[in-house]
Protein backbone atom coordinates (compact mmCIF):
# COMPACT_ATOMS: atom_id res chain seq x y z
CA UNK A 1 0.00 0.00 0.00
CA UNK A 2 1.33 3.44 -0.96
CA UNK A 3 1.51 5.91 1.96
CA UNK A 4 -0.84 8.86 1.37
CA UNK A 5 -0.61 12.24 3.07
CA UNK A 6 -1.96 15.73 2.47
CA UNK A 7 1.34 17.37 3.44
CA UNK A 8 4.94 16.32 3.90
CA UNK A 9 8.49 17.57 4.29
CA UNK A 10 11.61 15.93 2.91
CA UNK A 11 15.20 16.12 4.11
CA UNK A 12 18.29 14.45 2.75
CA UNK A 13 22.07 14.57 2.97
CA UNK A 14 22.38 16.55 6.19
CA UNK A 15 25.53 14.57 7.08
CA UNK A 16 25.05 15.40 10.76
CA UNK A 17 28.21 15.38 12.82
CA UNK A 18 29.25 17.08 16.07
CA UNK A 19 31.88 19.01 14.10
CA UNK A 20 29.10 20.95 12.32
CA UNK A 21 27.03 22.37 15.20
CA UNK A 22 25.14 24.91 13.08
CA UNK A 23 23.80 22.19 10.79
CA UNK A 24 22.89 20.09 13.82
CA UNK A 25 21.07 23.00 15.45
CA UNK A 26 19.11 23.66 12.28
CA UNK A 27 18.09 19.99 12.25
CA UNK A 28 16.97 20.16 15.89
CA UNK A 29 15.00 23.35 15.13
CA UNK A 30 13.43 21.63 12.10
CA UNK A 31 12.32 18.70 14.27
CA UNK A 32 10.88 20.99 16.92
CA UNK A 33 9.31 23.79 14.87
CA UNK A 34 8.79 22.97 11.19
CA UNK A 35 8.29 19.23 10.91
CA UNK A 36 5.31 18.98 13.32
CA UNK A 37 3.29 21.22 10.97
CA UNK A 38 2.91 18.46 8.35
CA UNK A 39 1.49 14.93 8.32
CA UNK A 40 4.71 13.14 7.36
CA UNK A 41 8.47 13.65 7.29
CA UNK A 42 10.64 11.68 4.90
CA UNK A 43 14.36 11.39 5.64
CA UNK A 44 15.94 10.30 2.37
CA UNK A 45 19.32 9.13 3.58
CA UNK A 46 22.63 10.44 4.82
CA UNK A 47 21.15 11.99 7.92
CA UNK A 48 24.53 11.23 9.50
CA UNK A 49 28.02 11.81 8.13
CA UNK A 50 28.47 8.08 8.59
CA UNK A 51 26.81 5.27 10.54
CA UNK A 52 28.77 2.17 11.49
CA UNK A 53 26.02 0.34 13.36
CA UNK A 54 23.27 1.01 15.86
CA UNK A 55 25.57 -0.09 18.69
CA UNK A 56 27.92 2.83 17.95
CA UNK A 57 25.18 5.34 18.79
CA UNK A 58 25.26 4.19 22.42
CA UNK A 59 28.76 5.67 22.73
CA UNK A 60 27.97 9.01 21.11
CA UNK A 61 26.21 11.77 23.07
CA UNK A 62 25.60 13.54 19.75
CA UNK A 63 23.86 10.55 18.19
CA UNK A 64 21.84 10.14 21.38
CA UNK A 65 20.69 13.75 21.03
CA UNK A 66 19.66 13.14 17.41
CA UNK A 67 17.88 9.95 18.46
CA UNK A 68 15.95 11.87 21.12
CA UNK A 69 14.93 14.59 18.63
CA UNK A 70 13.69 11.96 16.17
CA UNK A 71 11.83 10.03 18.86
CA UNK A 72 10.08 13.23 19.97
CA UNK A 73 9.26 14.13 16.36
CA UNK A 74 7.84 10.66 15.68
CA UNK A 75 5.28 11.15 18.46
CA UNK A 76 3.93 14.17 16.57
CA UNK A 77 4.20 13.20 12.90
CA UNK A 78 4.70 10.02 10.87
CA UNK A 79 8.45 9.83 10.17
CA UNK A 80 10.05 7.66 7.48
CA UNK A 81 13.68 6.71 6.94
CA UNK A 82 15.30 5.65 3.68
CA UNK A 83 18.97 4.64 3.70
CA UNK A 84 21.65 6.73 2.03
CA UNK A 85 25.16 5.83 0.95
CA UNK A 86 26.69 6.84 4.30
CA UNK A 87 24.07 5.52 6.68
CA UNK A 88 22.82 2.29 5.10
CA UNK A 89 23.66 0.50 8.35
CA UNK A 90 20.96 2.35 10.29
CA UNK A 91 19.14 -0.67 11.63
CA UNK A 92 15.99 -1.92 13.28
CA UNK A 93 17.15 -1.01 16.78
CA UNK A 94 17.72 2.66 15.95
CA UNK A 95 14.50 2.86 13.94
CA UNK A 96 12.58 1.27 16.81
CA UNK A 97 14.05 3.66 19.39
CA UNK A 98 13.19 6.67 17.25
CA UNK A 99 9.74 5.50 16.17
CA UNK A 100 10.61 5.90 12.50
CA UNK A 101 9.33 3.63 9.74
CA UNK A 102 11.85 2.17 7.29
CA UNK A 103 11.27 2.76 3.56
CA UNK A 104 13.06 0.69 0.93
CA UNK A 105 14.95 2.46 -1.85
CA UNK A 106 13.04 3.21 -4.08
CA UNK A 107 9.55 3.73 -2.63
CA UNK A 108 6.32 5.22 -3.96
CA UNK A 109 4.28 7.74 -1.97
CA UNK A 110 1.22 9.90 -2.57
CA UNK A 111 1.19 13.51 -1.39
CA UNK A 112 -1.91 15.61 -1.96
CA UNK A 113 -3.11 13.29 -4.72
CA UNK A 114 0.18 13.11 -6.65
CA UNK A 115 2.43 10.06 -6.74
CA UNK A 116 6.19 10.33 -6.26
CA UNK A 117 9.08 7.89 -6.26
CA UNK A 118 11.57 8.43 -3.45
CA UNK A 119 15.16 7.28 -3.55
CA UNK A 120 18.58 8.31 -2.34
CA UNK A 121 20.57 10.05 -5.03
CA UNK A 122 23.45 7.57 -5.08
CA UNK A 123 21.21 5.05 -6.81
CA UNK A 124 21.07 7.45 -9.76
CA UNK A 125 24.87 7.56 -10.26
CA UNK A 126 24.51 4.96 -12.99
CA UNK A 127 27.58 6.06 -14.97
CA UNK A 128 29.81 5.19 -12.01
CA UNK A 129 29.86 1.44 -12.55
CA UNK A 130 32.50 0.85 -9.86
CA UNK A 131 30.40 2.62 -7.26
CA UNK A 132 27.24 0.75 -8.26
CA UNK A 133 29.08 -2.57 -7.87
CA UNK A 134 30.37 -1.44 -4.45
CA UNK A 135 26.84 -0.29 -3.50
CA UNK A 136 25.41 -3.66 -4.48
CA UNK A 137 27.92 -5.49 -2.32
CA UNK A 138 27.66 -3.37 0.82
CA UNK A 139 23.86 -3.53 0.72
CA UNK A 140 23.93 -7.34 0.98
CA UNK A 141 22.69 -8.50 4.39
CA UNK A 142 25.51 -11.02 4.89
CA UNK A 143 28.20 -8.40 4.16
CA UNK A 144 26.56 -6.03 6.63
CA UNK A 145 26.39 -8.75 9.30
CA UNK A 146 30.11 -9.47 8.85
CA UNK A 147 30.99 -5.78 9.03
CA UNK A 148 28.91 -5.28 12.19
CA UNK A 149 30.85 -8.09 13.88
CA UNK A 150 34.09 -6.09 13.55
CA UNK A 151 35.25 -4.07 16.56
CA UNK A 152 33.75 -0.58 16.63
CA UNK A 153 37.20 1.02 16.30
CA UNK A 154 37.82 -0.88 13.04
CA UNK A 155 34.39 0.03 11.66
CA UNK A 156 35.00 3.72 12.34
CA UNK A 157 38.42 3.50 10.72
CA UNK A 158 36.99 1.82 7.60
CA UNK A 159 34.18 4.39 7.41
CA UNK A 160 36.64 7.28 7.67
CA UNK A 161 38.84 5.74 4.98
CA UNK A 162 35.87 5.30 2.63
CA UNK A 163 34.60 8.80 3.37
CA UNK A 164 37.97 10.38 2.66
CA UNK A 165 38.32 8.49 -0.63
CA UNK A 166 34.75 8.79 -1.91
CA UNK A 167 33.52 10.75 -4.86
CA UNK A 168 29.88 10.11 -3.92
Amino acid sequence: MIPQYASALFISDLHLTPSMPLTAQRFFDFCEKDAPKVEAVFILGDLFEYWVGDDAAQHSPFQQEVKHALATLSTKVKTYYLHGNRDFLVGKHFLSKTGMTFMPDPSKINIAGSEYVLCHGDSLCTADIGYQVFRGWVRKAWIQKLFLKLPLKWRRSIANHLRNNSGV
